[in-house]
């Protein structure tokens, strides 16, 4: 039992079950970092504010995904036999939307507004707008898309923020696997050069895979059921930092327990010894890089925060190495430097001795040399940072390639619109908030940058001449003119039928016209009086909008006298029949 404990063994069939339930325990990561890894702002910001009035507005766009499907025929128009097979490819999504978890289609052919937004000017690419629900994931939905979309004639592409997203992350984690392959090489050549030995790189990179995998799978069951935590640099920080802090003590480990066995002590001797000195320095070094990746915790920014993920890898990794590296070491003692033979102590490395030690004679030339050495990255940085993670996207993925489509023959907002919202306490589409948003909208379109705006008022993103004031005011002008002059035609024809029907001997018949003819009369100028005071009104609507009020209010206060008008013309009828009965009797 005392070797038992002596060589470590209890700790080797620890980790082995720790590692079995880390492995069997590990939830899909890749599902957690598309639900949890996006990048995140702190709540206040005005875009998170709107992200959350999004999801509450009511029209279900916070479980659905916005795709475009871009059709294009390279430089040249669209033929007419191209634009049939996109409305027939139009048609059949329509058809199988709910195969497709679509919610609704919008294409360039459904009415002027469209045709003029999802249209390039060169003719040559078509766009179609859908809304998808999240029922599949974001890749499935793609392929099923796609497949859906592909149409004859036509160079087609599916692209959208969460495509693109998701290609993102997928890009990402063949970023990590690339880090992890890489990373293993260097380690091993470096492992091999330092101590001239395979066995202790395969001790080194086991120690430090095992510190990977275990902290990982704690970090993905705390994102999991407890919130931590996560974006999608998290794998990437915690594979680089621990395989590189990892290797680099036990760099420092391995020596010096190798300068224990050269002092003569047996293995397990000098494994406590090697844990004793070494161990102490690797826990205070450990510790600060922990207490710092702990501290980001405190940040506000989500991939900040999503470092905190490394301290729960160091401190999985201190307490790897400190107990499973002394298994490795009791137990293989002098064979695990194989095929050294002769032990001398501590390692020394000439270069970096003769360094240092003239860097300590001669402080000035040290660091006149490291200026030399910064000077070309000092005037070559442009201190310009590019947020686009666009650019770490290959080119031949189809939805970069659709996206930079989009850009050439559209804007750089087609594809990716930015969204206004505004929200109230009573509903918006009264005329006095209609009336704001309109403001809103032509202020937008005044701003450098901005190519096109559509709101609630503008939905083409154009003027729409009929919804204003002016344009209807004056469209009433004119109709009251037309009527106006109508009335006077038929005033004139009323007074010369009166002048006939006094020349014949139907008193009782011209009696009751003339009666009418009178009113109609009465009627009718009181109505051109009313068109008269709007006219001038409306002459003077840049000047005051009050009078245009008043002109307004006159005609609808003139207009009521119509029924005036309208029973002398019932009189003159009534005149006119009494006066053919009577002929018709003589």
């Amino acid at each position: 039992m005392k070797r038992f404990w002596e060589r470590h063994v209890g700790a080797l069939v620890a980790w082995l079950v720790v590692i079995i339930v880390a492995l069997v325990a590990m939830p899909d990561s890749t599902r957690l970092i598309r639900e949890y890894g996006q990048t995140k702002i702190p709540a206040a910001a005005q875009s998170q504010v709107a992200s959350v009035m999004q999801d509450h507005w009511g029209r279900g766009q916070g479980n659905t995904r916005q795709v475009v499907v871009v059709f294009n025929n390279g430089k040249h128009q669209l033929t007419t036999a191209q634009k049939d097979n996109i409305a027939q490819t139009v048609k059949n999504l329509r058809t199988n939307k709910q195969h497709y978890h679509i919610k609704s289609v919008t294409a360039a052919t459904d009415n002027s507004a469209t045709r003029k937004q999802l249209i390039s000017k060169d003719k040559s690419t078509q766009l179609v707008q859908l809304m998808v629900s999240k029922k599949d994931t974001v890749r499935q939905m793609n392929t099923d898309i796609t497949k859906a979309a592909k149409t004859a004639g036509v160079k087609t592409y599916i692209t959208g923020s969460d495509i693109l997203t998701d290609s993102f992350s997928q890009a990402t984690e063949e970023g990590i696997k690339k880090t992890e392959v890489i990373a293993a090489i260097f380690i091993f050549i470096v492992l091999i050069i330092v101590f001239r030995s395979p066995i202790v790189p395969v001790i080194s990179l086991l120690t430090v895979g095992i510190s990977v995998v275990t902290s990982l799978s704690v970090v993905m069951n705390l994102v999991a059921h407890f919130g931590f935590p996560l974006s999608s640099f998290t794998q990437v920080f915690m594979v680089v930092v621990l395989f590189g802090i990892g290797t680099d003590y036990n760099i420092l480990l391995y020596d010096q327990f190798k300068a224990e066995l050269s002092k003569g002590l047996d293995s397990v001797a000098a494994t406590r010894n090697a844990r004793r000195v070494a161990g102490r320095t690797i826990l205070y070094s450990g510790s600060t890089i922990l207490i710092g990746f702990t501290a980001l915790a405190l940040a506000k920014f989500s991939v900040y925060r999503s470092a905190v993920g490394v301290a729960v890898g160091v401190a999985v990794l201190l307490l790897v190495l400190l107990t499973l590296n002394p298994f490795f070491m009791a137990t293989l003692g002098r064979r695990m430097f194989w095929p050294i033979k002769t032990f001398k102590g501590n390692s020394n490395s000439k270069l970096w001795h003769g360094l240092s030690k003239n860097s300590v004679r001669h402080p000035f030339i040290a660091l006149g040399l490291v200026l030399l050495v910064t000077l070309p990255f000092l005037f070559t940085y442009n201190g310009q940072l590019n947020y686009d993670t666009l650019d770490e996207l290959s080119d031949s993925l189809p939805a970069k390639q659709g996206f930079k489509v989009v850009q050439q023959h559209f804007s750089k907002g087609t594809a990716e619109p930015s969204t206004l919202y505004i929200q109230g306490d009573k509903k918006l589409d009264q005329e006095q908030y209609l009336k704001v948003i309109d403001q809103i909208t032509r202020k937008l379109q005044k701003e450098p940058g901005v190519k096109t705006v559509a709101s609630v008022t503008e939905p083409g993103g154009s003027k729409i001449e009929a919804l204003y004031a002016d344009n209807q005011l004056g469209t009433v002008t004119s109709g009251m003119k037309t009527a106006g002059k109508g009335l006077k035609t038929v005033n004139s024809g009323l007074n010369e039928a009166s002048d006939k029907l006094g020349q014949s001997n139907m008193a009782s018949g011209v009696n009751q016209l003339t009666s009418g003819a009178y009113v109609l009369q009465n009627g009718v100028g009181q109505y051109t009086n009313g068109v008269s005071q709007l006219n001038s009104g409306l002459s003077q609507l840049a000047g005051s909008s009050d009078q245009v009020t008043n002109g307004v209010q006159s005609l609808v206060s003139q207009s009521r006298q119509l029924p005036l008008a309208v029973a002398g013309l019932t009189a003159y009828n009534n005149g006119i029949a009494a006066a053919s009965v009577k002929s018709i009797t003589r």
